[in-house]
């Protein structure tokens, strides 16, 4: 898991000199509060990006979940919400994996996660395959988040 700002780039100079990272950030920066909703295909079904919004919600009605393919590039552009991280390995799956969607929820962990961010405009966090996130979490003062998330499949980073 990686947690910055846009705006300080010297957090992520190492990421973007790979030119995946760089096609990332710069969709990113390109980004408004007029964004249109929907999803923006990069580089096809390899890598992608999603402007969304939802509403925020207590952390006890908040799902951990997890990918094994994809890399998620999380970016608040209004709003603010709270995510837990801790790594899967902690974890215990909560159903069954669904593969067409690289997706997986868990169980909440039986200690509390290690790292909580606060993802607020022009705030960033990169959740790795290894890595369960808890996404939604009211912040105690937004309740809803207009957000991106770029999806990247571990394969372009290889």
């Amino acid at each position: 898991m990686i947690f910055g700002h846009i705006d300080a780039s010297s957090t992520y100079t190492p990421l973007i000199s790979h030119p995946v990272w760089s096609e990332a950030f710069s969709a990113l920066r390109s980004l408004t509060t007029e964004s249109e909703l929907g999803i923006t295909e990069l580089r096809g079904e390899q890598m992608f990006l999603n402007v969304h919004g939802y509403d925020t919600k207590p952390a006890v009605d908040c799902r951990f979940e997890g990918h094994r393919e994809m890399i998620d590039l999380q970016y608040m552009i209004r709003g603010g919400e709270l995510i837990d991280w801790v790594l899967k390995q902690e974890l215990q799956a909560d159903g069954d994996y669904l593969a067409e969607r690289d997706f997986q929820y868990y169980h909440r962990p039986s200690c509390p996660p290690l790292t909580r961010l606060h993802l607020r405009p022009r705030h960033f966090g990169i959740f790795f395959p290894e890595d369960g996130h808890c996404p939604k979490i009211h912040d105690g003062t937004h309740d809803s988040v207009f957000k991106a998330v770029v999806k990247i499949h571990r394969s372009l980073l290889e």
